[in-house]
């Protein structure tokens, strides 16, 4: 084991990102690129499926916590049968066949991929590989989704070879790459962001690979991105300032569908109309992708002719027709670039070929920039983010006090615990994450502005201890802030909202 730091670290990283990611396109190379883009992109449904049917494709609660506690152990392995027969049998009242087929389908997968990663020396029961049950595999995919669909995207880009990949083969074939190199490829690209953003970064270093000496969490429960307000957060802190719109019904039979794509669609819209949301931008984006998901086969792969594509994007006036085509169709490029892609529709020549998920996904990402620069939004989600911050320390024990302002300074959240005070800046200032890889230095730039911002807000409340203490009559006041994008920084009293369990042990660390 060594230590190493400064320029020997940044050529060690540098060169394992070029290894990972010629490792990744050469793997790519081999396969034929329409077969291959069919292939992943059903395996892809496949364990979107497996995602999510437990929590959406099962109401009875009894079902959900038996399948969850499925084990898929060496036992299983050795002898799928019953279990396969026993799950199926026990969806077959809720979900359509063809669903059913899907889901057993990775569960086999999942229990080998399991017994197999045991044999290369990986623990199948480790903390980041989790496949000894359903539920645990539920985990393990959700967490490597976003690789899945960045794989898909540099298909195009990569694929030139003979080979077919066969759809039954595509999970075995391309899991072992994703957990090889496309993770690393993520977790190599924040290690140069913490190199540049923290003089005292440093790597251990052994025969078996690297250890960070810092981290960096970028993503929030259930591995969804950082956002301002959420939709979910809308309906549950603010679900009494907008009115749900009439919803088509859905064919509980199905995971996905084309109306799920629509209601889906209307939901935003409705969730955010106070925002000026529904402007002609959006109103058109909106429009369109209902009109691509007239296309969908099987109520989830959605492939449309080129001349089609763009004749329906001539057919609208609020966006040119031209960078509507950019901001919709993915240009073939490399795996860390496409890590960070959005667009929903693969380009394969003489066609476009998306699904509904994409498209939702799209038009969700699309509704954050086009509210990002509204001020108005802005300020009501600054709120919004003080009460989640308020509900998640309620929850974890913490007495909220309704102090906002004293003598005409204001405050935040101000809580107590015990005999101490505790106030907290809730901060949400946006952060670009994909800078990381687009534009590293302009993200550490970005990141170190907010650092030295958020050192001067600490300062600056500590100066007015003596409010809170006469107020409250207590005699510690301990200061953090909350930043709702995850910040680089080494001080404690700085915690990332997807950190904030942090302050079920704090009190002490706080200035």
């Amino acid at each position: 084991m060594r230590t190493v730091s400064g320029a020997e670290a940044r050529a060690l990283i540098e060169s394992q990102l070029a290894a990972h990611g010629n490792g990744v396109l050469s793997v790519l190379s081999q396969y034929r690129r329409d077969d291959a883009v069919a292939a992943w992109h059903e395996t892809i449904r496949a364990v979107e499926e497996f995602i999510n049917l437990p929590t959406f494709g099962i109401v009875d609660d009894r079902i959900r916590a038996w399948l969850c506690a499925v084990r898929l152990d060496d036992a299983f392995v050795a002898n799928p049968g019953p279990t396969w027969l026993a799950v199926r049998q026990a969806l077959a009242p809720h979900l359509e066949p063809s669903v059913i087929s899907r889901f057993t389908r990775v569960m086999l997968y999942a229990g080998a991929m399991g017994s197999a990663f045991a044999a290369h020396g990986l623990d199948a029961r480790s903390a980041s590989i989790t496949l000894d049950t359903i539920g645990g595999a539920v985990d393990y995919f959700q967490s490597r989704r976003r690789h899945f669909v960045s794989l898909l995207y540099t298909m195009p880009y990569a694929c030139s070879g003979s080979l077919v990949l066969q759809p039954y083969d595509a999970l075995t074939v391309l899991m072992p790459q994703v957990e090889h190199s496309c993770i690393a490829i993520t977790g190599f690209h924040q290690k140069l962001a913490l190199l540049d953003a923290l003089p005292d970064f440093s790597l251990e270093v052994d025969h078996v690979g690297a250890m960070s000496s810092h981290s960096f969490e970028t993503l929030d429960d259930y591995f969804l991105e950082p956002e301002r307000a959420s939709i979910h957060v809308m309906a549950e802190l603010r679900g009494d300032q907008f009115t749900m719109p009439a919803m088509e019904p859905l064919d509980r039979g199905k995971i996905f569908s084309a109306a799920e794509l629509r209601n889906g669609a209307k939901l935003i819209g409705a969730t955010y109309e106070a925002f000026g949301l529904k402007d002609s931008d959006f109103s058109a984006m909106g429009l369109l992708v209902v009109a691509f998901a007239r296309h969908c086969r099987d109520d989830y792969y959605v492939e449309i002719g080129k001349e089609k594509f763009r004749s329906m994007l001539r057919a609208q006036s609020a966006i040119d027709p031209f960078e509507l085509e950019a901001l919709l169709v993915n240009k073939p490029s490399d795996y860390a670039t496409n890590t960070n892609a959005y667009q929903p529709f693969l380009d394969l020549g003489d066609r476009v070929v998306s699904n509904i998920n994409l498209l939702s996904r799209f038009l969700y990402a699309f509704k954050n920039v086009h509210l990002g620069s509204r001020r108005r939004f802005q300020i009501h989600a600054g709120f919004i983010f003080e009460d989640m911050v308020k509900r998640d320390l309620d929850r974890m024990g913490f007495t909220v006090t309704s102090i906002k302002r004293i003598n005409r300074k204001e405050f935040d959240v101000v809580a107590t615990r015990g005999s101490v005070i505790f106030n907290i800046q809730c901060k949400n200032n946006w952060i670009d994450l994909s800078k990381i890889e687009a534009e590293r230095a302009l993200f550490v730039r970005y990141n170190r502005s907010l650092a030295n911002y958020y050192a001067r807000a600490l300062k600056k409340e500590r100066r007015r201890d003596h409010l809170l203490k006469q107020q409250l009559g207590m005699d510690k006041v301990v200061h953090y802030v909350v930043s709702r994008f995850p910040v680089i920084g080494a001080d404690p009293a700085v915690i990332n909202y997807n950190q904030i369990d942090r302050l079920r042990f704090a009190g002490q660390a706080g200035a």
